[in-house]
């Protein structure tokens, strides 16, 4: 009965018990000693041998860097290239005189900042005669005969010869994670003309950027064509609501529960928001601008020049989640949000007012933007020739010393990706290619399928797309659930993106059509004009779109147990 259960041969290991210190020899002492003494050199050896292979890294890579950033394009330092800089704040009509540069051109290419303006482009060059393609890094429809081509900004080809380009909304060039590929854009794309469209603050910056490169500039300069007008009354929502607004929220979410309660009191809403594909979006912008929707509640994405008849501009937040932190706006994103209001031909002047802080928006439309002081620069590519694994070379490349008005890109993402697949593949080019597929990271859904995807393509077979791609049968299932339906289009965005990018060109024509599916659903589900508003996760009681808990008070103080 005493004997211990736990182990049914209690002497079987009796002989490798622990020696007491007074077992243990001098010679035994020594031997240990001797093997820890080793085990340290060693470690040693190998933390000098690391040491040596990183300065050796370190050092190829300060080879491979040029003095200047500008000789990182080799092929617009062969030319004399000619910009013309028109600068101004929004609804100046900058875009629109250098679209017309375009068109006179003969041939070129528009880049645009999101896949919406890009779209818009497409669609008025055919419409206006001008035969255009559109690529992005979701989609390409090439247009027979097409002379102009409508991009997002990081699609340009750099190797490409063109009569004349346009870079719209260059003052993306100091953004931390985007801004690369617009010095990307300016200190290399290939063109006799180019027409560079920007905020005022980025003035400075471009100028000194074309001058490093030895080309020529003339600036025009453009006025606002309507005047904006900070209104002084309070604002109240609903109740000052009217026809021809703009209402601002930075989240989905609150897009969604804003627009419910607007609908709750017969007001017809168009949303916005960056997760809505790009026609839906289009769609939503063209039933606001013909008068079919009285309001249009968005996300900062309409501040990007989309031309909607805007009356008024409502702040209903001024802060937002940028990838990292909550923070207020900063001077330049309220101007150029606000600048959206009073459409030049439609209005005689604009509108722009908050629901909190209308202070803050009349001194930042009064106070002077800070001039931008630095370009960022994208991760080189030609880094990839370094005797060294990828891993290594993003991690060195994120310590190197900036040239003086640079700093470099923002390679966290780049980094956590490249952790989770080092393993796959010795091969560099192939892993830099995996992390460029356009994807959501944050989607721990689209992550695993990324992966898989990696996966695939590293035993050299391609991912079963066809399985992925959702049914017809499926998309109607789901066909009343708009945050399903966004995800579907997530999944055929990834899943275009990896066939784009490893060209397995079979399956884009059937994921082209199952987006299109997934568009027509949601604009009929948006149609309704019956979007679900924000409700207390208990019981489900509607509250208010800004009530800053989760739950009602009711559920709140029975929780508490105050009642």
């Amino acid at each position: 009965m005493g004997q211990n259960t736990n182990n049914p041969n209690p002497h079987k290991y009796k002989g490798r018990q622990k020696k007491s210190s007074q077992q243990i020899s001098e010679a035994e002492r020594r031997r240990h000693a001797e093997a820890r003494r080793k085990k340290r050199e060693k470690q040693a050896k190998k933390r000098a041998r690391r040491a040596a292979r990183e300065k050796a890294l370190h050092a190829s890579m300060l080879n491979q860097i040029p003095e200047n950033y500008i000789d990182f394009f080799p092929d617009a330092r062969k030319m004399h290239r000619r910009f013309v800089l028109h600068i101004g704040p929004t609804n100046s009509g900058k875009t629109y005189e250098a679209i017309q540069a375009l068109k006179e051109a003969g041939d070129g290419i528009y880049l645009a900042p999101l896949r919406l303006l890009a779209y818009e482009k497409f669609e008025q060059m055919n419409t206006e005669g001008y035969p255009c393609s559109l690529v992005t890094g979701e989609e390409r429809y090439l247009m027979e005969n097409a002379c102009y081509q409508a991009s997002t900004i990081e699609m340009l080809n750099l190797k490409k010869h063109y009569t004349c380009a346009v870079i719209d909304e260059a003052q993306m060039v100091a953004d931390d994670e985007r801004g690369g590929s617009w010095t990307s854009a300016i200190l290399g794309v290939c063109a006799n003309e180019i027409h560079v469209c920007m905020a005022q603050n980025a003035e400075q910056l471009i100028i000194r950027m074309i001058e490093e490169c030895g080309d020529t500039y003339e600036i025009v300069r453009h006025e606002r064509k309507t005047p904006l007008i900070c209104e002084k009354e309070s604002f109240r929502l609903p109740e000052s609501v009217q026809p021809g607004d703009a209402l601002i929220v930075f989240s989905k979410k609150n897009v969604h529960a804003v627009a419910s309660e607007l609908q709750g009191k017969g007001y017809k809403c168009s949303v916005i928001y960056g997760a809505l594909p790009y026609d839906v979006r289009h769609e939503q912008a063209r039933l606001f601008a013909e008068g079919i929707n009285d309001v249009v509640v968005a996300t900062d994405a309409i501040g990007m020049g989309l031309n909607l008849p805007i009356r008024r501009v409502c702040f209903l937040e001024m802060a937002k989640f940028d990838g990292k932190d909550v923070r207020d706006l900063m001077t330049e994103e309220i101007k150029q949000i606000a600048g959206r209001a009073g459409r030049f031909g439609i209005y005689d002047e604009g509108h722009v007012t908050s629901l909190l802080l209308r202070s803050r928006v009349r001194e930042a439309l009064e106070e002077p933007s800070d001039p931008l002081v630095y370009a960022t620069v994208g991760f080189p590519e030609s880094l990839l020739a370094l005797d060294a694994p990828l891993l290594d070379i993003l991690k060195r490349w994120s310590q190197v010393n900036m040239n003086v008005g640079y700093k470099r890109a923002d390679t966290e993402r780049m980094i956590k990706l490249c952790k989770e697949i080092r393993e796959i593949s010795e091969n560099k080019t192939f892993l830099y290619d995996c992390l460029t597929v356009t994807f959501d990271e944050g989607n721990p859904w689209l992550f695993r399928i990324w992966k898989e995807m990696c996966r695939f393509e590293a035993e050299e077979e391609c991912y079963p797309v066809g399985k992925r791609i959702p049914s017809e049968h499926f998309i109607k299932r789901i066909r009343e659930d708009l945050d399903d339906l966004e995800q579907q289009f997530k999944l055929c965005d990834l899943l275009y993106s990896y066939c784009d990018k490893f060209d397995h060109e079979e399956y884009v024509d059937e994921i082209i059509r199952r987006k299109n599916m997934i568009s027509e659903e949601i604009i009929r589900v948006l149609a309704k004009q019956k979007l679900k508003p924000r409700t207390c996760k208990y019981c489900g009681k509607v509250i208010p779109w800004n009530y800053r808990y989760g739950v009602c008070e009711r559920c709140f103080k029975k929780i508490r147990g105050i009642e």
